[in-house]
């Protein structure tokens, strides 16, 4: 009987230590939402459990690339990425703005310009499979972009 009381005991305790292990919250993650400007963007996410996150140090060869399009009244996007005659849907940094005077500006979350409408942009850690480009399923602009770091976690 002891020996049944013994195995009891350790089931409880480690149930007791490993549910003590949790901190009760999620992991942090990236979320999209739709700013009043209309322009998509992604939380940045720069620290998980205490840990910096940060962006590799590296260019894809064949990265998601396309020119700069806007429209004040499209739908569903007002900003898009035009590449091979296709309208690529992305989704931007948190702190990012869209602006249109009269053309469409990017901003980034300094306030500085990084992108107007007929500039190329390259989303240098993208590629191209990742995702289909449809507003269903967005390209996210992550990584290192217009010399900012801008990590997304899934």
């Amino acid at each position: 009987m002891i020996v049944g009381r013994s195995w009891l005991f350790v089931l409880i305790a480690t149930i007791a230590i490993v549910g003590g292990c949790s901190s009760g919250q999620g992991r942090s993650r990236s979320t999209i939402s739709t700013q009043p400007d209309g322009l998509r963007t992604f939380s940045v996410i720069l620290e998980r459990d205490g840990i910096p996150v940060v962006c590799p140090a590296f260019g894809l060869v064949n990265p998601v690339r396309g020119t700069l399009r806007g429209d004040v009244a499209g739908t569903p996007d007002r900003v898009w990425l035009e590449s091979g005659g296709r309208h690529l849907s992305i989704v931007w940094p948190g702190g990012f703005s869209l602006r249109f005077a009269p053309d469409a500006e990017l901003s980034n979350e300094h306030g500085v310009v990084v992108a107007r409408e007929g500039d190329l942009v390259e989303l240098s850690q993208v590629q191209p499979d990742e995702h289909a480009g449809s507003f269903d399923d967005p390209y996210l602009a992550s990584g290192i972009l217009f010399d900012g770091c801008y990590p997304y976690l899934a």
